[in-house]
């Protein structure tokens, strides 16, 4: 039986739709290498007839990289995004924090820095009882112990955490693996 043969067997109204945000850098990266993930893994998860929730679905990009001096007062500004944010983090069912290796090593730090609102929205996530993921290549972000505190699993790759995601969300949706 095929997937979608699998799905026409349950009635509509038995349904639900579990949601998962992307977190992820923003600041100073360009739209490519904001959505490029983020629009991959959200249709690996419907696949799994999960919802992937993208904070970038109303920001508007000025410029070629988003910045944090965006003068739009509807979804641009600082309180803005953080209204939103912090609606989509109570929203969902669970945070995905992703926080790449970012920069060159300068020394013993790099040049570039984590991103504050993926780390703020993990703890926040973690703060209000919802499932966290944090994926990481970055040894320094994977040992962090804050970060590890707020984090309900550390993995170091998107598939991994899709693995996880459909395991633990998909028992919850229609045709999902429930026994």
């Amino acid at each position: 039986m095929n997937r979608e043969q699998n799905l026409s067997r349950f009635p509509s109204h038995q349904a639900i739709t579990p949601t998962v945000y992307l977190a992820g850098p923003i600041t100073g990266c360009t739209k490519t290498e904001t959505n490029d993930w983020r629009i991959d893994f959200a249709k690996k998860l419907a696949f799994h007839n999960i919802r992937g929730v993208s904070p970038l679905r109303c920001e508007p990009l000025i410029g070629e990289r988003y910045s944090l001096d965006n003068p739009c007062p509807k979804f641009g500004t600082a309180k803005a995004i953080g209204a939103k944010n912090l609606f989509d983090v109570r929203a969902c069912d669970l945070t995905l924090a992703y926080l790449p290796q970012r920069g060159e090593k300068v020394g013993k730090w790099r040049d570039t820095v984590q991103s504050y609102g993926t780390i703020g929205e993990l703890a926040g996530a973690h703060f209000i009882g919802k499932p966290t993921i944090l994926v990481t290549d970055d040894p320094y972000v994977a040992a962090h112990s804050v970060l590890m505190a707020f984090s309900g699993w550390v993995l170091p790759t998107l598939d991994d955490a899709l693995e996880v995601i459909v395991g633990l969300l998909g028992g919850y949706t229609l045709g999902g693996k429930n026994v």
